[in-house]
C-alpha cells in the first residue's frame, strides 16, 4: 500500500478547503453579510470539530479499513455496495461542479470566448493523468505548490494592506447574529469534506494521527480565514456582495509606482494549480471506491473513466454560473451532511449495534 506523509496529507486537505474556497466562500459569505464576514470563519471550525469527531469515531469502529470497506463491514456486501454507489455518484456531482466551478474561473479571469466543454477537458486531461499515478504524485505536487502559494499568498497580502480601510469593518453586529450565521451554513459544512480522506486511510498510517492534523490544518484555517475576509471587506467594502471574485479584486488593487500592477495575475494561476489539486484528490477517491467496490487490483483500471466522467458531469448537470452558484449556497450544506457526515455516523452505528445484538460478531471487523 503507496504511503504518504503526515504533512502531505495536510497539504492536501489544506486545498480541500481553498482549492475553491478562495474563490466561492467570499462570494457566498457576502450574500448575507459584509461587515461582519470575518466572524464567519469561526463557525468553519466548528465544523472541523464535527469532522475530526466523525473521523476518530470511523477508525476505531473500524481499524484499518476504507471507508467502502466500512460501509461493506457494517452492512453487509450489498447494502453497502449500494452505500458506496451512492458515495460514487456524489463525488461524480462534486467533481463536476468543481470541474465547472474552475473552469467558469477561467473563463471570467483569462479566457471569456473559449467555450466552458473545452476548458474543462484540457483541465480534465492533467487531472486523470495524475490520479492514474496515484495519491504518492498527489502528495508530493501539493509539497511543490503549497509552500510556493503560501509565500505568494502572504507577499499579496501584505502588499494589500496599502489599500484597507478597517472602519469598513464597522459597527460589529449592528444586525445581530443571524445575517453571520446564514451566512455560516456553506462554510460550516465546507470541513465535510475532510471526510473523503477515510478512503485512503490506509495510505496514512491507518489514520492515526489523522485527528492531530486535522485539528492542526482547522486552526491555520480559522486564522487564515478571517485574515482574508477582513482585508477583503476592508477594501472592497459594500461592493463585495456584487463581486463573482471578491479576492481578484482585491489583489487587482494593487500597486506598486507606476510598472507593478495587475497582480491579479499571480493569483488566478495560483488558484488554478491549487483547484485542479483539489479536483484530483476527489477523483482519486471515486476511482478508490469503485476499485473496492468492483474488487480491482487498482485504482488504474478506472482512472481515466472517472474523469471523463466528471467532465461529463460538469457539462450536463450545470448549464450556467447561476445554476452552479445556486447549488453550491442552497443545496451541497444537506447533501454534504447527510453524505459525508450521515453515512460514517450511521455505519458506525449500525455495526456497534449489531455487535450488541449479535455476539458472534463481537470479534471484530476483518
Amino acid at each position: 500500500m503507496t504511503q504518504i506523509s503526515r504533512m502531505q496529507y495536510m497539504y492536501l486537505m489544506l486545498w480541500l478547503t481553498l482549492g475553491t474556497g478562495i474563490t466561492v466562500l467570499p462570494f457566498s459569505i457576502a450574500q448575507f453579510t459584509v461587515r461582519d464576514g470575518w466572524m464567519v470563519p469561526l463557525f468553519y471550525f466548528f465544523g472541523v470539530l464535527l469532522v475530526i469527531g466523525v473521523a476518530v469515531l470511523f477508525i476505531r469502529t473500524f481499524p484499518n479499513q476504507s471507508l467502502m470497506n466500512g460501509l461493506e463491514t457494517a452492512f453487509g456486501p450489498w447494502v453497502g455496495r449500494a452505500l458506496g454507489m451512492w458515495l460514487v455518484i456524489w463525488l461524480l456531482v462534486h467533481s463536476g461542479m468543481l470541474l465547472r466551478e474552475l473552469s467558469v474561473f477561467v473563463e471570467i479571469t483569462s479566457l471569456p470566448r473559449t467555450p466552458l466543454y473545452l476548458i474543462t477537458a484540457t483541465i480534465v486531461v492533467p487531472i486523470a493523468y495524475s490520479v492514474f499515478h496515484g495519491i504518492e504524485v498527489m502528495g508530493r505536487l501539493s509539497e511543490f505548490i503549497t509552500p510556493i502559494s503560501i509565500l505568494l499568498a502572504l507577499t499579496l497580502a501584505l502588499l494589500a494592506l496599502q489599500n484597507v480601510d478597517f472602519s469598513q469593518l464597522r459597527p460589529v453586529l449592528a444586525d445581530g447574529w443571524t445575517p453571520v450565521l446564514r451566512a455560516s451554513v456553506l462554510p460550516a459544512t465546507f470541513p465535510f469534506q475532510f471526510l473523503v480522506s477515510l478512503q485512503f486511510v490506509k495510505s496514512l498510517n491507518g489514520g492515526k494521527t489523522m485527528a492531530k492534523d486535522l485539528l492542526f490544518v482547522g486552526v491555520f484555517l480559522l486564522i487564515t480565514g478571517a485574515l482574508i475576509e477582513g482585508i477583503i471587506i476592508s477594501i472592497l467594502g459594500p461592493a463585495v456582495s456584487y463581486l463573482s471574485l471578491p479576492v481578484g479584486e482585491a489583489v487587482r488593487g494593487i500597486r506598486i509606482g507606476e510598472f507593478v500592477q495587475r497582480l491579479d495575475t499571480i493569483y488566478v494561476m495560483g488558484a488554478i494549480a491549487t483547484m485542479a489539486l483539489k479536483i484530483m484528490v476527489f477523483v482519486y477517491v471515486m476511482s478508490s471506491i469503485l476499485k473496492d467496490m468492483f474488487r480491482l487490483p487498482t485504482t488504474r483500471h478506472v482512472a481515466w473513466s472517472a474523469g471523463i466522467a466528471s467532465w461529463t458531469a460538469n457539462v450536463v448537470l450545470f448549464h450556467n454560473a447561476v445554476d452552479l452558484n445556486e447549488f453550491v449556497m442552497y443545496t451541497t450544506p444537506a447533501y454534504y451532511g447527510f453524505t459525508l457526515v450521515g453515512l460514517p455516523l450511521l455505519a458506525v452505528g449500525v455495526y456497534r449495534l449489531t455487535r450488541v445484538m449479535s455476539p458472534q460478531r463481537r470479534a471484530g471487523p476483518t
